[in-house]
């Protein structure tokens, strides 16, 4: 992506968030129940999922933290239409595999993929990135303003990852064709590269 298109989906991306950022959680409903992810692609709620549901330190089920579950509800899922330049909202799926939290939008039954590897150790967290990127034939570091002061990287075919507080997002557009965004113009990579800055607004407001 060259820098002229970076700096426009950063200010589609600024423009629809003017009005904030906001999930259930901060809105009082409950948190998602932590589930597990099936072979098969179905999901398991964690109450089903018996010794196996991720606990955390006092042994209690663990669910996905607020700025995970931001990436599937509130402003990100409002902006999504937008961005994708479909005029509608689209209603996402999810599923949370401690600890992983997964997020998929359909364009047209075609997968638009939001994960956050939702660790609050630094350093797990670190690791787990750069595996990540060693894991992406032609992963390359997003360079100067585009990558907004954080660890980043992206893919030709479109996924985009960033690094911050320990947590990976990563935004997997690899399904989608070329075409979509409000001109019609965009590249899976900068659809890819417009939600992740979508989802780091909303991460900043709540800082």
């Amino acid at each position: 992506m060259d820098a002229r298109g970076s700096f426009a989906a950063v200010a589609v991306v600024a423009s629809l968030l003017l009005t904030g950022c906001s999930t259930a959680v901060a809105q009082g409903a409950e948190a998602p129940m932590p589930s597990h992810t099936m072979p098969g692609g179905g999901v398991m709620p964690g109450s089903q999922h018996g010794a196996h549901s991720p606990t955390d330190d006092a042994g209690a089920a663990r669910g996905p933290s607020e700025a995970a579950l931001m990436v599937c509800d509130g402003q990100v899922q409002e902006s999504m239409g937008a961005i994708l330049g479909t005029g509608r909202q689209p209603d996402p799926d999810w599923g949370w595999d401690d600890p992983e939290f997964r997020c998929t939008y359909r364009v047209d039954g075609l997968p638009l993929i939001l994960s956050v590897h939702d660790v609050t150790d630094t350093a797990e967290g670190e690791a787990y990135f750069a595996e990540l990127r060693r894991s992406l034939p032609g992963a390359a570091e997003i360079e100067g303003l585009a990558a907004l002061g954080m660890p980043s990287f992206w893919t030709q075919d479109g996924i985009v990852a960033f690094l911050r507080d320990g947590k990976t997002l990563t935004v997997d557009a690899t399904a989608l064709p070329n075409g979509l965004g409000p001109g019609g113009d965009r590249t899976p990579q900068q659809i890819a590269y417009a939600v992740a800055s979508a989802v780091l607004v909303c991460w900043t407001e709540h800082d």
